[in-house]
C-alpha cells in the first residue's frame, strides 16, 4: 500500500515507538513547553521550511525549543522515501540527543520512516512494519531499502 494513501488514523499528539523515541505532528506555535511538560528531552524536525502548511519554521522552533531547555535538531526531508544521508543524520541524533526524543513532521509519517530506516540494526524488518503500522503509518514500501540497509550495516560498509 501506498504510504500517502494509507488509509490507517494518523496520531494527533506525541505516539511512542519505542520507551524512548515518539513521534507526531508538528507542534503548533507555543506548544514546544507543553512538550518538555510531556518529558521529552530532544526534538527532531523533519518539515522542510518549505513545507505545505508549515505553522512555525525551523527557526522559531529552535528558539523556542531553546528557551523550554529542550534540544532540537533540524533534519528536513522531502517525501517518505528517506536518503541514505538523511538516514544517517537521524541515527546519528538518535545516538547523541537526550531521550526521550519527539521526532515530527507534517503528520509523523516521515519521522516513522526515518526511524525504521536508522533501526535496521536493532529490529527486522517486519517489526518495524508492524510498529510503524500499529500508529497508523505504512511504511512498507520501504521494505526492500531496510532489507538492503541492514546488509549493508552487517557487512561494515563504510558508506552507511
Amino acid at each position: 500500500m501506498d504510504q500517502e494513501a494509507c488509509s490507517l488514523p494518523k496520531p494527533t499528539c506525541p505516539v511512542a515507538l519505542t520507551p524512548t523515541f515518539s513521534v507526531g505532528p508538528a507542534p503548533l506555535r507555543g506548544s514546544i513547553a507543553q512538550l518538555a511538560d510531556a518529558g521529552f528531552r530532544s526534538l527532531i524536525n523533519n518539515r522542510p521550511d518549505t513545507d505545505q502548511d508549515l505553522v512555525m519554521p525551523s527557526a522559531e522552533t529552535a528558539i523556542e525549543a531553546e528557551a523550554t531547555g529542550l534540544r532540537y535538531v533540524h533534519i528536513p526531508v522531502e517525501g517518505r522515501n528517506p536518503l541514505e544521508r538523511d538516514v544517517k543524520a537521524f541515527a546519528a541524533a538518535l545516538s547523541t540527543l537526550p531521550q526521550p526524543i519527539f521526532a515530527y513532521c507534517q503528520s509523523g509519517g516521515r519521522s516513522a520512516s526515518l526511524w525504521a530506516m536508522a533501526s535496521v540494526a536493532d529490529f527486522d524488518t517486519e517489526t518495524l512494519i508492524s510498529k510503524c503500522r500499529e500508529i497508523g503509518f505504512d511504511i512498507s514500501g520501504l521494505r526492500a531499502k531496510m532489507d538492503m540497509r541492514r546488509e549493508l550495516l552487517a557487512e561494515g560498509d563504510d558508506d552507511i
